[in-house]
């Protein structure tokens, strides 16, 4: 097709969300280097989007009337058909199981659309990350067998977008290596029990004298008063960070252990050596990419995730 001057992604879903679709951005801006992108999506990502330049302008799909998009007939000078109306591609991976939302954007853009939503990618035989990349193959654009091969788009833009200072909130580097847990996501039941991170906290600073950092965001508020009990010279909490706060923690970190979460999979694409505990969901369709991640199922005991923190550790010089 020909290069498309403005490029418009519609992107819900949280930070796990986001680092599976990169690969398929970063492949759009590969194919339309001279093409304009705006990425519509969560407030709560959109930073680290801007700062690793995969779109040349963010909004917040909150700050759009996005109710408008699911009436059965939307006047044409109406914001949200004014600001589809403007551009020559639109790839949402948002959309609804009526196709309302299609139907809308296929009457207001008058350039190529593509819906593909995220909803669908339950009945996709792949692993997400693939499914984003399927999306954008009717327009003849195929990721590269060698651009696949466990190094994420993020690592390759990490130094650029994570070296800086944030205001000044976050603490200088001393380059001292550490272990960073997290032990929550966005749903409980995929947790592993919070005593046994601690565990594993307590057994890598006994077996390597690495302190821990513990990232406590908003799902993990009922884990707020376990932690600060548990805090010490080689125990810090830290709260109340932004997405590239988080993403400057985790690009400095040694070692990781998560859930099955956003910060999980947003560690592996940084290249930190990741231990990922899964279950229930499936790693097939599911696991954090990254260069070095190894992951274990539940239930499984504090001394195999040191085992598998062990074998990374065994492998890097500090």
């Amino acid at each position: 097709m020909p290069s498309p001057g403005r490029i418009c992604i519609f992107l819900a879903g949280g930070i796990g969300d986001f680092v599976a679709a990169v690969p398929a951005m970063v492949l759009l801006r590969q194919n339309f280097p001279l093409g304009r992108v705006v990425l519509v999506g969560n407030p709560v990502w959109l930073p680290l989007a801007r700062e690793c330049a995969l779109a040349d302008q963010t909004r917040s799909i909150d700050d759009l009337p996005f109710h408008a998009g699911f009436m059965s007939s939307l006047p044409k000078e109406h914001p949200l058909s004014r600001f589809l109306a403007g551009f020559d591609l639109i790839i949402s991976w948002f959309g609804d199981r009526e196709g309302q939302w299609e139907a809308t954007l296929r009457r207001t853009s008058p350039g190529k659309v593509l819906v593909h939503p995220f909803h669908r990618v339950h009945a996709f035989p792949g692993h997400v990350s693939d499914y984003y990349l399927a999306t954008l193959q009717e327009m003849g654009l195929r990721e590269r067998e060698e651009d696949g091969l466990g190094r994420h788009p993020l690592l390759r833009m990490r130094n650029r977008a994570l070296t800086k200072t944030t205001n000044g909130r976050e603490k200088p580097s001393d380059d001292r290596p550490f272990l960073c847990l997290h032990p929550g996501s966005g749903s409980e039941h995929k947790n592993w029990p919070k005593e046994d991170f601690l565990e594993v906290a307590l057994g890598a600073f006994r077996s390597w004298r690495l302190p821990c950092t513990v990232l406590i965001g908003p799902a993990e508020e009922g884990q707020r008063t376990f932690w600060a009990k548990a805090s010490g010279p080689s125990l810090s909490p830290r709260e109340g960070l932004s997405i590239l706060e988080v993403s400057r923690v985790l690009h400095s970190a040694t070692l990781y252990v998560g859930n099955d979460s956003g910060i999980t999979h947003l560690a592996a694409a940084l290249g930190v050596p990741v231990v990922a505990l899964f279950g229930p969901t499936d790693p097939g369709r599911w696991a954090p990419l990254g260069s070095g991640v190894e992951i274990l199922l539940q239930p499984i005991s504090p001394q195999e995730v040191l085992a598998a923190l062990g074998r990374f550790h065994s492998s890097i010089i500090l």
